[in-house]
């Protein structure tokens, strides 16, 4: 915990399972005994120390999609050093990490001031367990028949001693006192009963002064929460019911009977809190309660403990360990939309992998998605960074029809970056307006489909992919629009790997089409695949239309088209026949290999080609795809590493090709990454 807003999170997290596990103990408070009424609070412990919200994991009381919310909202408007609007604020630790940095805002101050009250806290109750101690060594060790009547009790009930027996001034009943060396302490003049000193061995049997540390310890970090100091307090009054199970569990009759009077006699002490120490007068109404739990001590069904089992199992899987919300489609409702909750889904929901983060930046440019939840999938995807210039440009821009796309995204030619991030081309297309005048094609799939590609970069970033534009051009598609790839007049994929030899120059592009989870959202809205007059009008408030655009941010690949481009070019200055042969190379870390069935995406290609002297060949193989791949991983997606490529002219002759690469935007212009200029 790092921030006021992760300290919130987990103490949030382990308020509402508090509440639960006492709601759940009142509506069995007849129907199970005391060890499942303390031992259900092992679900509270899992969750003190499982960081609310762990591993992007989703339980049944989750509060934190509000604290989101509240943070990013707060945020914007600060300048935080320790918190910030772009980032969740999910704890990684139950336990707070001080800051490296001097506080900037009142966010910062409140958790310098919440730092500063668990500290008070732990050294307080160290001090009062000291001064305790001290109080404790100033006593007169136990011998004699006092003694013996101990070693009695614990031979008779097969029960530990403790190391040290003291007698001390004390006003109320014996205490155990210390987990590494156990003191049992007696009050100087106490009369001797054995029922009150089996509780106390019971608790030493039972390690209960260590559960009390522990508890102690949970006090200090929840300091400013009352209800969590109020459960801790019944937690430590379970512990004192169960070992008065224990205690009758070892007494017959008439013993059972004085025991439960012994407990009336301390109903109206005072609650006793002794930091790292047990003792059975711990208040009124605790003891109260334990007396009818005495009262009831024969009512408790037998075989009821696996049962007690199961329930807590089932507590502890819906309240603490959940599931993962980064397998569903990202919320984000409509009518309740801000800039805030935008930016706290974004922070929640990233893309674990590749195709996801495709997935999601190419859903927020569809003019389906509202204005916020463009910005939750811009937010999603974009660098840490460079958030401030995206919700700036996003506060300035004005969305309408015309800056929205109707359907989309297409991806085309995924390849590696060769240094662990990705290049690739995102594709949205959207009817043509007519020109003043223009009259409309009579077949409607002869209408005009504008389209947009941005060549982006992915890259990791803290366990999640973002993904960088890096180009941006608009032109006229196909009407067919999943066949954009046929272009190759003016499209050409992210890389171009060229190669010369002997007069002839040889350049190759991946050009391969990719969909993700549902496919293109909306192509079945353009006039190209509609009816004349068809005209696409998003529903924002359709419930299905909203899951469409929804984002996936664990989308994954669902679909391929085959796809390469080449061009061939005879600069000899004579006519020719030639044989042109390549092939796809796969040498990264998926151990590809061409001639591996359905294990890849681009084709070898063996062809003969007529060229005239300076003449010129631009084609696109296209040999096929697949569908319904909801599974394909990443490496039958990506493009190849590099390629072989061989020219045999009429004479039998073989021309091998070294073929170099080069990032290249669809018009076919070079690229150069982001800070590897020096390297271009």
């Amino acid at each position: 915990m790092g921030t006021i807003w992760a300290f919130l999170q987990q103490t949030a997290a382990v308020t509402a399972v508090a509440l639960v596990l006492l709601l759940l103990q009142r509506i069995f408070l007849d129907k199970l005994s005391p060890r499942w009424q303390y031992g259900v609070w092992a679900v509270l412990l899992l969750r003190l120390v499982v960081p609310a919200g762990i591993a992007q994991r989703s339980t049944a009381l989750d509060l934190w999609p509000w604290i989101e919310e509240l943070r990013a909202g707060a945020e914007l408007h600060l300048s935080s050093a320790y918190a910030s609007p772009w980032r969740d604020s999910l704890p990684a630790f139950f336990w707070p990490v001080p800051p490296r940095a001097a506080p900037a805002s009142i966010t910062d101050w409140l958790f310098v001031l919440y730092l500063a009250g668990a500290l008070l806290c732990v050294l307080w109750f160290l001090l009062c367990a000291w001064r305790l101690r001290r109080r404790v060594d100033r006593g007169v060790p136990v011998s004699g028949e006092r003694l013996e009547a101990l070693r009695r009790v614990a031979e008779t009930y097969d029960l530990p001693l403790p190391r040290r027996v003291m007698e001390c001034k004390w006003d109320h009943s014996p205490f155990l006192l210390g987990a590494l060396r156990p003191t049992l302490v007696l009050p100087m003049g106490w009369a001797w009963d054995d029922k009150v000193i089996l509780h106390e061995l019971l608790h030493l049997k039972y390690h209960d002064v260590a559960a009390g540390w522990l508890t102690t310890f949970f006090r200090c970090l929840h300091w400013c929460n009352p209800i969590l100091w109020l459960v801790f307090d019944k937690i430590g009054s379970d512990r004192e019911a169960l070992c008065d199970q224990r205690v009758l569990e070892h007494l017959e009759g008439e013993d059972r009977r004085e025991y439960g009077r012994l407990l009336l006699s301390m109903a109206d002490d005072r609650a006793v809190r002794i930091p790292g120490a047990t003792t059975m007068a711990n208040g009124s109404r605790a003891v109260k309660t334990r007396i009818q739990a005495i009262a009831r001590f024969k009512r408790f069904p037998r075989g009821m403990a696996p049962v007690s089992l199961c329930i807590t199992a089932i507590l502890a899987l819906s309240l603490v360990a959940g599931f993962s919300f980064q397998t569903t489609a990202v919320p984000l409702a409509p009518a309740r939309a801000t800039a805030a909750s935008a930016l706290a889904a974004s922070a929640l929901h990233r893309p674990a992998t590749v195709s996801a983060a495709l997935e999601i930046y190419g859903k927020g440019m569809l003019s389906g998605q509202q204005r916020h939840a463009a910005l939750m999938c811009a937010a999603m995807v974009t660098p840490e960074a460079d958030m401030p210039t995206l919700f700036s440009r996003w506060e300035a821009e004005e969305r309408d029809r015309r800056t929205g796309w109707s359907a989309g995204p297409l991806f085309r030619g995924l390849v590696s970056d060769g240094d662990g991030g990705y290049l690739c081309q995102v594709f949205w297309f959207r009817d043509a307006e007519l020109a003043d005048g223009e009259t409309p094609p009579e077949d409607p799939a002869a209408w005009p489909v504008d389209y947009l590609c941005h060549t982006v970069w992915l890259r990791q970033e803290d366990g999640r992919w973002t993904v960088t534009k890096l180009d941006e051009i608009a032109g006229s598609a196909p009407p067919r629009t999943n066949c954009v790839c046929e272009d190759v007049h003016t499209l050409c994929g992210p890389v171009t790997w060229s190669g010369a030899a002997e007069g002839y120059r040889l350049e190759l592009s991946p050009a391969h089409l990719l969909e993700t989870g549902e496919g293109m959202v909306g192509l079945e809205n353009l006039r190209a695949f509609g009816s004349p007059g068809f005209s696409f009008t998003p529903s924002a408030d359709a419930a299905s239309q909203q899951d469409l655009y929804a984002p996936l941010a664990n989308a994954p690949f669902s679909l391929y088209w085959d796809g390469t481009r080449y061009r061939l070019t005879n600069e000899t200055g004579r006519h020719t026949q030639l044989r042109l042969r390549f092939t796809p190379l796969w040498q990264g870390p998926e151990g590809l290999t061409a001639d591996e069935e359905n294990r890849h995406i681009i084709d070898p290609f063996d062809e003969v080609i007529s060229l005239e002297a300076g003449g010129t060949v631009l084609d696109n193989d296209r040999s096929g795809g697949g569908s319904g791949s909801i599974d394909m991983a990443l490496p039958r997606a990506l493009g190849p590493d590099s390629y072989e490529a061989v020219l045999t002219t009429p004479a039998g002759e073989d021309i091998t090709l070294t073929m170099t690469p080069r990032w290249t935007t669809p018009d076919g212009r070079t690229l150069t990454l982001p800070g590897k200029e020096d390297a271009a």
